[in-house]
């Protein structure tokens, strides 16, 4: 799925040296140019073949460790040291580029073998600069395990009670309603549950009598939203941006926003510390079924609180083929 924006790197991270990243099993790297500006070359010196990633920066080009050539943010070479008075630079002299767009904190890489369509942006962040609303990011982490186990992991409701048992949710104890659909950038879950507030985060965020709603969606290629409402003030919103690395290898970038009246900016230095206590509960179980798959292969069985997982796959494998997901729409109901 080349066709897509993925986030390859957090904005912040990317100062004076160059970094090293890899997305969709292809080295890159990534370093500013002379305006500041972020550019992103295959992680490679068209002269001999070592990483540009090992170099340094020097105003705004990309020196190579090994013979010192120096590359602009279009990948042109604009020095040789080697080269005597009078000799020009080899017009092959040009590492190969990918479009980046800096944007809501994170450096995207378009991966696609042409340039990607006018217009068409990366993923934006919903209410970032509405007002009433406070917004945090997480330290990025990488996951062995595919980009769709991954996807599976954040988008299953089923698990819950299992896996953040006492966090949120306790074991399979109460009926959940879901609505699943296909759109045409992904898929939307509407999950609506008997109310059940014996968990830690029950307790906390859902008073008496109030209703919790909650909305799932999965985004093309590789982008999960989970969204709680407790009212028409009160909303957490998580975004886990997954980038393929390799087959078996994850980067996992989560964006987290919330309005919750009065207490929004009292949450701020609790919503990270919250949201690393779930994702590390997360990792645990990935990590684990990251490395049977290594061993034994992918053999699933599934059940009805499956559906939105299967249907996710399925959106992926036309998208892979250049077809839009299908018209469709399914009740599901399953315990939760």
């Amino acid at each position: 799925m080349r066709n897509y924006w993925y986030v390859a790197a957090e904005a912040r991270a990317l100062v004076a040296r160059p970094l090293a990243r890899k997305v969709l099993g292809e080295p890159i790297v990534l370093f500013r140019d002379a305006g500041g500006k972020p550019a992103a070359l295959v992680d490679r010196c068209p002269h001999r073949n070592v990483q540009l990633s090992l170099g340094t920066v020097t105003n705004g080009q990309l020196q190579c460790p090994y013979h010192g050539w120096e590359f602009d943010g279009t990948g042109t070479c604009t020095k040789i040291p080697s080269l005597c008075a009078g000799e020009g630079i080899p017009s092959t002299a040009k590492a190969s580029t990918y479009p980046v767009v800096e944007q809501d904190g994170y450096l995207w890489v378009w991966m696609g073998d042409a340039p990607p369509p006018e217009g068409l942006r990366p993923f934006a962040f919903p209410h970032r600069d509405e007002a009433g609303w406070a917004h945090t990011t997480m330290k990025p982490v990488r996951i062995p395990n595919s980009v769709e186990n991954v996807v599976e992991n954040f988008i299953d409701t089923s698990h819950t009670g299992y896996v953040h048992g006492g966090l949120f949710r306790t074991p399979a104890s109460h009926a959940a309603r879901t609505q699943v659909r296909m759109v045409e950038d992904g898929v939307v879950i509407d999950i609506d549950e008997d109310q059940q507030t014996d968990s830690f985060l029950g307790k906390l965020l859902v008073t008496k009598g109030s209703k919790v709603e909650h909305q799932d969606r999965f985004y093309l290629p590789s982008i999960v939203r989970v969204h709680y409402s407790f009212g028409p003030e009160r909303h957490i919103i998580g975004f886990q941006v997954c980038t393929p690395v390799d087959d078996l290898e994850t980067d996992v970038y989560v964006y987290l926003t919330w309005k919750f009246k009065p207490f929004t900016h009292l949450m701020t230095p609790f919503m990270p510390h919250v949201g690393k206590v779930v994702l590390d509960q997360d990792m645990g179980v990935l990590v684990n079924q990251g490395q049977v798959i290594k061993q034994h292969g992918e053999k699933f069985v599934s059940c009805p609180a499956d559906t939105a997982n299967l249907w996710i796959r399925a959106v992926r494998e036309r998208a892979k083929k250049g077809e839009p997901p299908l018209a469709r729409e399914k009740a599901v109901e399953y315990r939760l």
